[in-house]
């Protein structure tokens, strides 16, 4: 079973070993509360050190219990959004795991980065793209539609144009504003290069003000390294938007006005 646009479609015939996995599961055991709602990931993404990667996504390598095995492209981290509840630290299998994520993504050069742990189920991130073993994805994507959450049913909303914009604003730019897609929305982190560190703090309360004009919260976390005078998240479903940064442009619009206007007086 695939569920995803057209570019990942590869991951259908994508096969790995999931033995170490189960045998990680089989070993916590009877530790874990409800055993079968339980499973092992092992999530890797691209280990860079600037921004706006070849691949700003994560693969997921996933295992139930029963040895059911899912391989799935997703927006966040699994592990940040769900904590481990026990975690390898010693990955056997890593090497394996990496081939394969080199294999779906054709980046052959970059550094990949492995982690694996047991979480229980459900998944909160949402994935772009998911493939395998039909009656565990079935059955999850119709727990989720009863409960009315997303996370491998995002899937089935992702088409090209959806892909587009989130490998071209997952980790990129849009005008002076950093742009960060996580679980949560779509956060901007307004970056203008303009102004000086005698004016920043003008400018940052310029920002605060206008974000409140248009209603929209500040983002809740700065993961970027720019000198940031001012951020906001837009709310997840504006990217299945026509017109997604309508709000951003008379935002800016307004920003820049109010800009001119102070440098009259300085």
């Amino acid at each position: 079973m695939y569920v995803g646009p057209e570019k990942f479609k590869k991951l259908e015939k994508i096969d790995f070993d999931g033995s170490e996995l189960v045998a990680f599961l089989e070993s916590k055991k009877e530790r874990l509360d409800v055993y079968h709602r339980h499973v092992a990931v092992v999530s890797c993404h691209l280990n860079h050190t600037e921004h706006f990667s070849t691949f700003p996504f994560y693969m997921n390598f996933i295992v139930t219990p029963s040895n059911e095995k899912i391989v799935g492209i997703s927006i966040s981290l699994p592990m940040s959004l769900t904590p481990a509840i026990y975690k390898m630290n010693e990955l056997g299998k890593k090497d394996e795991f990496i081939r394969l994520c080199r294999e779906i993504t054709n980046n052959l050069n970059e550094q990949w980065v492995c982690q694996c742990g047991i979480i229980k189920l459900p998944l909160k991130t949402r994935f772009i793209a998911v493939a395998g073993n039909d009656g565990f994805l079935n059955k999850e994507m119709f727990s989720e539609k009863v409960f009315g959450t997303e996370s491998f049913s995002f899937a089935k909303r992702v088409n090209e144009k959806v892909l587009e914009f989130l490998e071209k604003y997952k980790d990129g730019q849009y005008k002076i504003c950093r742009t960060i897609i996580n679980d949560e929305g779509l956060n901007l982190f307004v970056v203008d290069k303009k102004v000086t560190d005698e004016f920043r703090p003008l400018y940052s309360e310029v920002i605060s003000l206008l974000r409140k004009k248009y209603s929209l919260a500040p983002a809740k976390y700065y993961p970027i390294s720019e000198r940031v005078i001012g951020s906001f998240t837009l709310e997840f479903e504006t990217i299945f938007s026509n017109a997604p940064f309508e709000r951003v442009d008379r935002l800016l619009e307004d920003y820049e006005k109010i800009k001119s206007d102070i440098a009259k007086y300085f």
